[in-house]
């Protein structure tokens, strides 16, 4: 007869729980020598774990949820994937979701991600998450599990977060146009949708502040996120006489450059973009783009380090900011 988990811990006199901590050797009191005896029966007995009886036991479903606002995105694509090989090092599952940037959805599928009894939720909320602060805050309150909020969220400071400085990034790129002796420099914005937009928005303008340049609202223009958002701008880029644009990621900067090139327009001889996010699809297509990186690798393993740290009460600082660097080609 197979050897469960519960008649180990009957011959060995010990609990299930602790048979389960052994094995998984997970911190305890647990004196060396009854470790040794567990594992010399577990050996005696060729126990093979039931891994839906272990997580009974320690009451965990080794299952994480993460949330995402478009899996288009190919940021959040490649960071579904950095946080599923994390998990998995750590002998997790990962159950992810796609709200398509919309907080009732949000909402929705974190209740469900509960329902389906998650250890824990890894949250890249929607961009107007912050304008229904109260809906998000009573209803993790309620869903009482451990949570981290991953590049965006909903303006509370204390919540365990990993985020980048993106402040600082937009003063980079365009500190860098600045460098280059451009003086009509465009910005494609959503800092009229997202907390994070605003922020490189404010970098902007601080290096414009500091260079001396004066802020020109008529060439500053909305977008969000989108390729399309980008490709609409770009008529009025040379209407405007820029020389220059920073866009708020690289999908809207694509958009630009397809419309510029449309146009007949050089890129960047005649109007130099610069990008955020400096994705790998740049590369693939053979664009040049300079941009704003961000470490999607180092954002998925913090994440993963943290909410676990968080699960399992070890003591961690529950807020990281991770800075972007600027890649130029």
């Amino acid at each position: 007869m197979k050897m469960s988990i519960k008649k180990l811990a009957k011959l060995a006199n010990v609990s299930a729980t602790t048979v389960s901590l052994v094995l998984n050797n997970k911190p305890s009191r647990i004196s060396e020598s009854k470790k040794s005896e567990i594992k010399e029966l577990a050996q005696l007995h060729d126990y093979e774990p039931n891994f839906s009886a272990i997580n009974l036991v320690m009451k965990q479903s080794k299952t994480i949820g993460l949330l995402i606002p478009d899996i288009e995105n190919l940021f959040f694509s490649a960071l579904a994937k950095k946080v599923e090989d994390e998990l998995r090092q750590e002998g997790y599952s990962l159950i992810f979701v796609n709200s398509n940037d919309d907080y009732k959805q949000d909402l929705s599928l974190l209740k469900n991600l509960v329902n389906r009894g998650v250890d824990g939720l890894l949250l890249t909320v929607a961009n107007d998450s912050i304008k229904h602060k109260s809906s998000y805050e009573s209803l993790l309150k309620r869903l009482n599990t451990p949570f981290v909020m991953v590049d965006r969220n909903i303006g509370n400071p204390n919540h365990p977060q990993v985020f980048f400085d993106n402040k600082l990034g937009g003063y980079m790129a365009t500190q860098y146009l600045i460098e280059k002796g451009y003086k009509k420099i465009a910005c494609l914005s959503t800092k009229d949708i997202s907390v994070n937009g605003l922020y490189r928005y404010e970098g902007y303008v601080k290096a414009l502040e500091q260079a001396g340049y004066n802020i020109d609202q008529s060439i500053v223009f909305s977008g969000d996120y989108r390729f399309q958002s980008g490709y609409e701008i770009a008529d009025k880029l040379i209407l405007e006489n820029c020389d220059a644009l920073f866009a708020g990621n690289d999908l809207m900067a694509y958009g630009v450059i397809k419309r510029l090139r449309e146009l007949g327009k050089n890129v960047p001889n005649d109007i130099e973009v610069v990008g955020y996010d400096n994705l790998e699809f740049s590369r693939m297509l053979g664009l040049e783009l300079p941009s704003i990186e961000q470490n999607i690798s180092d954002l998925g393993k913090k994440s993963v380090e943290l909410l676990l740290n968080i699960i399992n009460n070890h003591p961690v600082d529950t807020v990281i900011e991770l800075k972007p660097t600027f890649k130029k080609y």
